[in-house]
């Protein structure tokens, strides 16, 4: 049986903490491959995605190194991970899924679309991230593993604020992907006053 760690988000852009993570999952053998999953729609972050679908999904597969893969399951989804995860157990029902959590998203996850469904059907990757506990309460309700690893301080926010500055992001972001991401962010962050 294929076994994948599914990784879903805006990654607007990707970067350097998006793939120190999927290379961390890999490393702990309890996958096959690492499936991205850009969203079209985020219903946490509706008015915020900066970049188009198009071109983060470009991003994304111009990032990829071995054992990772890119999926547009979610480009033209509901922006609900239920939604989203239904549809993919229907479409590989041979294959055993882990979707990927970081802690800082356990206090909210009482709050998402059918979270019923969700604690009865997923099995979930707890990514532990700086900061935020492990809210054992509901860590306790899930079908979970936690992947033991370093946290990486990068985000797309902090990328974006450093396009916005004018500085560097070298080392942020793949070296192949700089100068693109910095093509393509800097125009909409510099003129719209995000």
């Amino acid at each position: 049986m294929i076994k994948q760690a599914l990784l879903g988000g805006s990654f607007d852009p990707i970067h350097s903490g998006h793939l120190h993570l999927a290379r961390e999952i890999l490393k702990s053998g309890l996958v096959d491959s690492v499936v991205f999953l850009p969203n079209a729609r985020h219903n946490f972050k509706q008015d915020k995605v900066l970049l188009d679908y198009a071109q983060r999904y470009q991003l994304v597969q111009n990032a990829l190194e071995q054992g990772m893969e890119v999926w547009d399951d979610d480009a033209s989804g509901s922006g609900y991970t239920s939604e989203l995860l239904e549809r993919l157990f229907n479409k590989y029902p041979d294959r055993k899924f882990y979707w990927v959590l970081g802690s800082d998203n356990l206090a909210k996850l009482r709050q998402w679309h059918d979270f019923q469904w969700l604690r009865v059907n997923v099995r979930f990757l707890i990514v532990p991230r700086p900061g935020y506990s492990q809210h054992d309460r509901i860590l306790v309700r899930l079908k979970r593993r936690t992947l033991k690893m370093e946290p990486c301080p990068i985000s797309s926010t902090l990328v974006r604020d450093r396009i916005r500055a004018g500085k560097s992001i070298t080392g942020l972001v793949p070296l192949q992907l700089e100068q693109r991401i910095i093509e393509l962010y800097r125009p909409l962050l510099t003129n719209n006053g995000h």
